[in-house]
């Protein structure tokens, strides 16, 4: 099985680095996009086309079992927020092998995210990047609720919120409601909530790095909490030590659940991209460029909160090394998008089959005995 798994994986790869991504990378990267989801939802809508997808890029196996915060995953590899924006692939993330998927971010109103529509993502081939600023688009909380009622999904699914990117000027009591909205409109659907206060790409900034505004906004959702259905906290990526803690210590107080580390990078607080591929001044960078700093605030968020956090890495994660390396640095779930982007859909499989290895190597016999394994408690 394991040399049928290796064949598949290299026919997967060379399809998609010579035939397919080159066809796909003709398109402007947000036609692209759009154009991949059409077609993601067309071929998992027939049973045919979910045995092809299914035979093509699904693999599983016990030791990637993991159960976080109460919820079972069959592995920790699951697609990141800002990829399905208005939840319309649910069918399609759990054949491609993903352990669970992270929809979103759903804001209180319809929001038709930045100006520039059909040129708000680049990329940077070389930085293994994607430059983006969506500003987050998307059909707004109660009408993405309203088609997801009562459907039955196959592997967890996160409930990504962000506050509804429509003033130039902060409103602190505007922005919780706003937060509260998509939470209310989601409690019967959906594993977990993820509260966005990260986003790059607002107008006004990124205003709950402010103690006090955090305080108001975790206090409010104090009150929504539900049983048996967790709460985490995005964190930006380009954040001193000193507001990374204020973040930390305010989620410890309030008791949140975890921490999704982290969002994307500005370019101006990143070296690790080449220079000449930036095309647009606005925007935030993901993959590669935020890989470093996303392993970092890991492995500094596990040793302060002594590990009794829950952490969801994303950031850079492009084959089962860059996996484990967040893992082993204290992340209990992971999450990608531009690994897949660059390497194809087969990648979610071939990361879950590498992990078995390094498990193995390692002499584990599950994802959960990894980690921080590499980031000792002292």
């Amino acid at each position: 099985m394991k040399l049928i798994y290796s064949i598949r994986a290299s026919i997967n790869y060379l399809v998609y680095r010579i035939i397919i991504r080159p066809l796909i990378f003709l398109w402007e990267a947000e036609y692209a996009h759009n154009q991949l989801k059409r077609f993601g939802s067309i071929v998992s809508s027939s049973v045919f086309g979910r045995f092809v997808l299914k035979s093509l890029f699904y693999f599983q196996h016990k030791s990637l079992n993991t159960t976080v915060d109460g919820i079972t995953y069959n592995n920790p590899i699951g697609l990141s927020a800002g990829f399905d924006k208005d939840g319309e692939l649910t069918d399609t993330y759990p054949l491609i092998g993903f352990g669970f998927a992270e929809l979103g971010s759903f804001t209180g109103d319809v929001c038709p995210g930045n100006p520039g529509v059909g040129r708000r993502l680049f990329r940077l081939v070389k930085s293994k990047s994607i430059l983006v600023w969506y500003g987050l688009n998307n059909q707004g909380a109660q009408s993405i609720a309203k088609r997801l009622k009562g459907k039955k999904f196959k592997i967890p699914i996160g409930i990504s919120a962000a506050k509804t990117n429509n003033a130039a000027s902060f409103d602190l009591q505007d922005s919780i409601d706003d937060y509260l909205k998509t939470v209310n409109a989601f409690t019967d659907i959906g594993h977990y909530y993820t509260i966005n206060i990260s986003c790059p790409n607002t107008q006004d900034g990124e205003p709950f790095v402010d103690q006090k505004n955090l305080d108001e906004l975790l206090s409010a959702l104090d009150k929504t909490k539900q049983e048996c259905k967790p709460v985490y906290i995005k964190m930006a990526a380009d954040l001193e030590i000193n507001e990374i803690n204020t973040i930390v210590d305010a989620c410890l107080k309030h008791k949140i659940d975890g921490l999704v580390l982290t969002n994307l990078t500005k370019p101006s607080m990143s070296d690790e991209y080449l220079k000449d591929e930036l095309t647009f001044d606005k925007g935030a960078l993901s993959g590669l460029p935020v890989q470093r700093i996303s392993t970092n605030v890991i492995r500094h968020v596990y040793q302060r909160t002594r590990g009794k956090i829950t952490i969801i890495g994303v950031g850079g994660v492009f084959n089962a090394e860059d996996a484990y390396e967040k893992i082993t640095s204290g992340a209990n779930l992971i999450e990608m998008i531009t690994g897949m982007i660059f390497e194809g859909p087969q990648v979610v499989g071939e990361i879950n089959r590498g992990l078995v290895e390094l498990l193995k190597k390692d002499g584990f016999t599950s994802i959960e005995e990894a980690v921080g394994s590499r980031n000792p408690l002292l």
